[in-house]
């Protein structure tokens, strides 16, 4: 029952912390935040997939799941999700290797419900048979969205080829065959093995509890003790059954693999296994190593590798670790003229390795050390606010980790000064060439085999692969430390953007109004200084519009291109200053505002921010492509392979990009930008950027630890290289949403892209309108109430799929209400299932009790009550105002305002007003190989319903779905021609 406080907290950390361990071992941080609107929690649990039963793999992830669907106390099977949902907050879980982590957060005053709710899940858990059946088709779900993704067949690949019966080679996901099938061959119940897991694996010794809330700490600690004391203690040793000498990474392992992704990508990763990197926090050696063989400066193998032509993209760290080992993990992209080179890639990183890492000598080595401690400890000093529910998340992470005293600094700080001679003694035993495994990823037709290849499948993922032994000559080439480095490769230089000021131009409680500081033809800046976070931060927006982006297909992709090269002639200079704590980005985002251009983003240290965005600016007011035609080719096959790897999206991605086809203007797809991309010339790029920034509208927002006047120096000084001239004629930004006349249904049809997908998915969109504050808090309100009761009924009790979703859009100032399902059952009937739920919806509002509707109220005020966590959100809550050209600055305020005028007979009103009839795009992309609706003729064309009609009649539950169109009459248009006639919804700049 000891009780302690952590360490060390950052400077701008104004919380109050307790550390403590109930009666039954249960360890606890409490955070106590006055202040807060959002309380929060979190569980993580040392049991993961490694305990899996070899006859049931997934049983760790489907017991995460089962543990939401009722306790002793709380029997209901969305109990816990609907109250968090009803809270305006949200429940989530996710398993890894050896933990399983549990988390939630909410509206600040339900704290104490939630937890009585949430200290369930550990003391007294249902599996409720009936539930046990029916979540097996969730996780099935799950498991079936995942088959394509490159990343999760990767993984598994390297989990499936270690050691034989060693508890890493298992699948951690499950599937119905492991979860149902496989325990029934063996005559045993899924149920008996959830009971059993939970009873041998979650024990009150090997949990960790964090609790954030705006109480004081006695009540939180009373609170913990009330509600978390019951939780059995078996006495269990973390990760129960795996044994720390049992080694998954045998000889075979450490081999070269060639592997077929499904997307067209070109990847090699090198495997280090090494021991946890965790008891060696202190000093964190492996953290060096990551820094300078993941640098991207000059001297660095990614730089070299850039100028060559063969790779786009290094990162190197330790990705994945348990309590037991490590993997530390150099993964390059590879250009297509790098593939062959991909030995000679592994000949520059083992020289990096064997020269500037191992023999380069310590006073240089010590210099980077320093760099790297001192901007370690200024991030600690100076850390941003992060969302409750993820700080209380890493919180028991770090726990389970770190000692207690260390929960906030543990994963951060240097204590010790680096021990070279035992980092020499690390690269010796573990970076070498005998300790690797290679992964070659890369399309069939690229993978350098020679003769008949018996390619091999994977058993969960059917990933194709080819084992093959590193030769003992490579081996040898990759341990002789005598072969000279190359001339190109040295450790990081000193960093130039690593801040030397840190004083604050304000007191705490500094925050002015945004003001006009610069108003002129072309330029519009706005400024706020804010020194109320309590760090030397600051952050600015500065959006380049432009409409020539938008005139043609063409223009689009040259846009993007720009934006590309840009990003990649400035990347090792961006690369330093992020290193420094000070982060560039450039986009081309309009879906917050009706613009099209550039955005650039800069968020970090005030320090030197402005010599960063003078260089920036200057860039692109300078930029020849003449001078970077290699970087030109380069940039062009990166985005070319972007473009053709959006078929293998997952299938609501296509439907929402079928929705975007039918709403925006312009809208230019994948394949037409994709077409034009692969005969542009950096000529026509250049000729795109004279007639860009001839006609400019710049708009800017200054936030945080700058005055007014260095905020309109800063700007001013660093926008004179781009001259701007004010937009003229057709060059203003006008982008608009077609207006769906009212009481019409569309239906819009498209085969998904992908052959081997076994999901379909709909997307039906609801438009209200033009936005405003009345409009935004009820759809919001309404959307609270809404996304649980879908998520229940369409997934959990209806088992439709794993992806369910009602959420709100207000782009380009239109605002409507989008309700996505993706499922391997076919769009037809999701689409009857989701009509009949809004049916039954509008009585679930009749009938919801003024007690509950109160409380969706006023947690969405408390929600919306809540003050920015950082200077660079507030910024961008700012811009999102300026570029909309709303100006509404206070709209929080203006928000819950509007909130408590709206009544639950004003909602009902609402929802029958724009849901209850047919005022919809509905998109539907259906996987290919199975039956399909679809007809030659049908495809490209949107269906039109005239109002009254229903294209998809909703029967009763359980009776049997009628066929699309089969009840009404419609007219047939193709997609281009009805967005061309059709009336549009505007927002003028």
């Amino acid at each position: 029952m000891t009780t302690i406080e952590p360490r060390r907290k950052p400077d701008s950390d104004h919380r109050a912390y307790r550390l403590i361990q109930l009666p039954n071992g249960l360890d606890c941080v409490l955070i106590s935040d006055p202040e807060t609107q959002t309380a929060a929690a979190a569980m993580a649990v040392a049991a993961g997939q490694l305990q899996d039963p070899p006859e049931v793999q997934g049983l760790a992830h489907f017991c995460e799941h089962m543990l939401f669907l009722g306790n002793k106390k709380f029997p209901g099977e969305s109990d816990f999700d609907s109250f968090c949902a009803q809270s305006a907050g949200y429940s989530n879980a996710w398993t890894s290797l050896d933990r399983t982590v549990y988390h939630f957060m909410l509206a600040h005053d339900r704290l104490y419900d939630a937890l009585d709710r949430f200290s369930g899940f550990f003391s007294a858990p249902l599996f409720l048979e009936d539930l046990t059946e029916r979540e097996l088709n969730a996780i099935d779900s799950e498991n079936n969205k995942n088959l394509q993704e490159d990343s999760r067949r990767e993984f598994q690949l390297w989990r499936s080829s270690s050691k034989d019966g060693h508890p890493v080679q298992r699948f951690g996901t499950g599937n119905y065959k492991t979860l149902h099938d496989m325990p029934l061959e063996t005559g045993t119940n899924i149920r008996e093995h959830l009971l059993r897991f939970w009873e041998q694996n979650y024990s009150a010794n090997i949990m960790k509890l964090s609790i954030l809330g705006r109480e004081s700490l006695d009540t939180l600690e009373s609170w913990s003790r009330t509600l978390f004391s019951d939780v059995p203690n078996h006495k269990i040793e973390p990760l129960r059954g795996v044994l720390k000498e049992d080694d998954p990474f045998t000889s075979s392992w450490k081999s070269l693999y060639h592997i077929v992704p499904v997307k067209e990508r070109r990847k090699l990763v090198l495997y280090f296994p090494t021991d946890s990197t965790y008891p060696n926090f202190r000093q964190k050696p492996t953290r060096f190593l990551s820094h300078c063989l993941g640098h991207e400066g000059p001297g660095s193998v990614l730089s070299l590798l850039k100028k060559k032509g063969w790779a786009t993209d290094l990162g190197a760290g330790t990705a994945t670790q348990s309590t037991h080992f490590a993997l530390f993990e150099v993964s390059i992209k590879l250009t297509e003229e790098g593939m062959p080179h991909y030995e000679e890639v592994i000949d520059l990183v083992f020289q990096y390795i064997n020269s500037c890492l191992r023999a380069t000598n310590n006073d240089e080595r010590r210099r980077i050390r320093h760099e790297c401690e001192m901007l370690e400890e200024l991030n600690f000093r100076f850390r941003n606010r992060v969302r409750e529910d993820q700080f209380t998340e890493q919180l028991a992470c770090n726990l389970t980790r770190y000692p207690r005293e260390e929960v906030l600094c543990g994963p951060d700080l240097f204590y010790d000064p680096l021990d070279f001679d035992a980092l020499d003694a690390l690269i010796d035993r573990h970076f070498n060439a005998k300790n690797l495994r290679i992964d070659l990823v890369a399309p069939l037709a690229d993978q350098p085999l020679d003769g008949e290849t018996e390619w091999a499948e994977e058993t969960w993922y059917k990933t194709k692969y080819v084992r093959r032994d590193i030769s003992p000559a490579l081996i040898a080439r990759w341990s002789d430390r005598s072969i000279p480095c190359h001339p190109e490769l040295h450790l990081p230089r000193a960093n130039p953007y690593t801040p030397e000021q840190w004083e604050l131009k304000g007191d705490l409680q500094c925050s002015t109004a945004p003001t006009k500081v610069i108003d002129t033809d072309t330029v519009q800046a706005w400024h706020v200084l804010d020194t109320t976070f309590g760090v030397p931060k600051a952050s600015v927006r500065i959006q380049i519009s432009s409409f020539v982006g938008e005139k043609c297909a063409r223009k689009a992709v040259s846009l993007r291109m720009l934006l590309e090269l840009i990003q990649e002639v400035t990347n090792e200079e961006a690369y330093d200053a992020e290193e420094a704590g000070l982060v560039f980005d450039i986009s081309n985002t309009s879906a917050s505002s009706p613009c099209t251009g550039l955005r650039l983003s800069f968020k970090g240290y005030d320090h030197k921010m402005p010599v960063l965005v003078s260089n920036m600016l200057s860039c692109i007011a300078n930029f020849k492509v003449k001078d970077h035609e290699s970087v030109f080719e380069l940039v062009k096959q990166k985005t070319i392979v972007d473009y053709r790897n959006r078929r293998f999206q997952q299938s609501y991605f296509h439907c929402v990009t079928a929705t975007n086809q039918v709403l925006e203007h312009p809208f230019w797809s994948n394949e037409e930008r994709l077409r034009e991309l692969e005969t542009l010339t950096g000529v026509e790029v250049q000729d795109f950027l004279k007639e860009f920034l001839d006609n400019l509208l710049i708009e800017a927002f200054i936030v945080g630890n700058f005055s007014a006047e260095e905020a309109v120096k800063m700007i001013t000084e660093s926008l004179s290289p781009l001259q701007p001239k004010a937009l003229e004629g057709d060059s203003k930004p006008c982008l608009c949403i077609t207006q769906i006349p009212e009481g019409e249904t569309w239906v819009h049809e498209e085969l998904g892209p992908d052959p081997d997908a076994v999901d379909s998915a709909i997307s039906v969109y609801y438009q209200i309108g033009e936005r405003t504050v009345d409009i935004d808090v009820r759809l919001e309100l309404l959307c609270q109430v809404m996304d649980k009761e879908m998520y229940a009924q369409l997934r959990t009790v209806e088992q439709l799929g794993y992806i369910v979703a009602a959420v709100e859009t207000k782009k380009w100032g239109v605002c409507g209400l989008k309700c996505l399902v993706q499922s391997v059952q076919c769009p037809q009937h999701l689409e009857v299932r989701m009509e009949n739920f809004f049916m039954c919806f509008e009585k679930k509002l009749q009938e919801m009790p003024g007690e509950e509707y109160a409380d969706h109220v006023e947690s969405l005020i408390t929600k919306k009550q809540e003050r920015d966590r950082s200077v660079d959100r507030m910024c961008e809550r700012l811009m999102t105002e300026l570029c909309a050209h709303t100006f509404v600055f206070d709209r929080k305020e203006k928000e819950v305002a509007a909130l408590r005028a709206v009544t639950k007979e004003s909602l009902i009103e609402f929802f029958r007003k724009y849901f209850s009839v047919h005022r919809a795009a509905v998109d539907a992309c259906k996987a290919e190989g199975k039956e399909v609706h679809l007809s030659a003729e049908s495809k490209g064309t949107i269906r039109r319903y005239a109002p009254g009609s229903n294209p998809y009649p909703a029967p009763d539950m359980g009776q049997a779905s009628r066929g699309w169109g089969a009840a009404e009459q419609f007219v047939s248009e193709d997609v281009s021609a009805l967005r061309q006639s059709a009336s549009r919804l505007r927002v003028q700049k």
